[in-house]
């Protein structure tokens, strides 16, 4: 990713990209079970005061109107087009690559419905922490952005991650984005697997 817009970004970027971070987990777990976390307890989980937290909101979390955390690093509980089903309880993510990698992350299996942002065909797949279990159509492909800004990562990468239901909607979509990169899902999932990461 570009180079964050505050220090207090970047050392947000160190604390949740390592492995078993008690507090992020404790976020997602929250969310999961489909409950808003209020401000000071979001804080508190992970070790900020008060300002350091709505700081972290801005670039990585959304509010309610009542100020209470309803996202958080791509997992929400506000609609978008990526929905993910888990234990017959619906969540969204930010992105196509957040409802892939969640699972991974966070070890629970789901199926996820989305929609070609070209032509809006339905596209279902069903994955867990191991590996991707099916997919609906096949093949199917999802796009990303290696380069994005972690300052505005919703409009430099999770508004440009998508499902496709074919070649030629993931052809049509990438003219018009030049700077992003289409992978099968099946490469993409591996990929990450591998713990490169690509995002």
């Amino acid at each position: 990713m570009k180079e964050s817009c505050s220090p207090l970004i970047k050392r947000f970027e160190l604390q949740i990209s390592e492995a078993g971070q008690r507090g992020s987990e404790a976020v997602y777990a929250h969310l999961m079970n489909g409950e808003p976390l209020p401000v000071d307890r979001f804080a508190e989980l992970l070790h900020m005061d008060a300002a350091e937290a709505q700081e972290a909101l801005a670039s990585y979390g959304e509010v309610d109107a009542q100020g209470r955390v309803v996202g958080f690093l791509g997992l929400s509980l506000v609609p978008t087009q990526h929905k993910l089903i888990v234990q017959n309880r619906t969540l969204y993510t930010w992105c196509a690559a957040d409802a892939i990698l969640l699972p991974q992350f966070l070890s629970f299996s789901a199926l996820i419905e989305s929609k070609d942002p070209v032509n809006g065909e339905l596209i279902k797949l069903s994955v867990n922490e191991d590996f991707l279990e099916w997919t609906d159509p096949v093949p199917l492909s999802v796009s990303w952005v290696e380069d994005a800004d972690s300052c505005h990562i919703s409009d430099s990468f999770c508004q440009r991650s998508h499902f496709f239901a074919n070649q030629e909607t993931a052809a049509k979509w990438l003219s018009e984005n030049p700077d992003a990169k289409i992978s099968h899902v099946e490469d993409f999932y591996t990929f990450v697997r591998g713990g490169r990461g690509c995002c």
